[in-house]
């Protein structure tokens, strides 16, 4: 399965490396690009912008700080209102 993960500070590092452990191929994005970088040392993918997380992704995680850097990260990638939740 090929996940996106969208912030990759404590809690999204910490998915990341459970998803490879599991197999997943896990492309990943940050704000801030040095907090993703130790990530490809683990085996994820590293990318320059959302969009580019999330193309061709089955599952896309978004680990942000807040509301606003949610819809803002959906912007960004590009998801023009195709969005889902399992929380409903």
């Amino acid at each position: 399965m090929q996940v996106a993960v969208l912030g990759t500070g404590a809690m999204g590092a910490g998915m990341t490396r459970s998803l490879l452990r599991a197999g997943h191929t896990v492309r990943v994005w940050n704000r801030t690009a040095a907090r993703a970088e130790p990530l490809a040392a683990d085996g994820a993918t590293l990318a320059g912008t959302p969009a580019e997380a999330v193309r061709g992704a089955d599952v896309v995680l978004l680990v942000l700080f807040d509301a606003p850097a949610v819809l803002e990260g959906l912007a960004a990638a590009g998801a023009g209102g195709r969005t889902s939740s399992a929380a409903g």
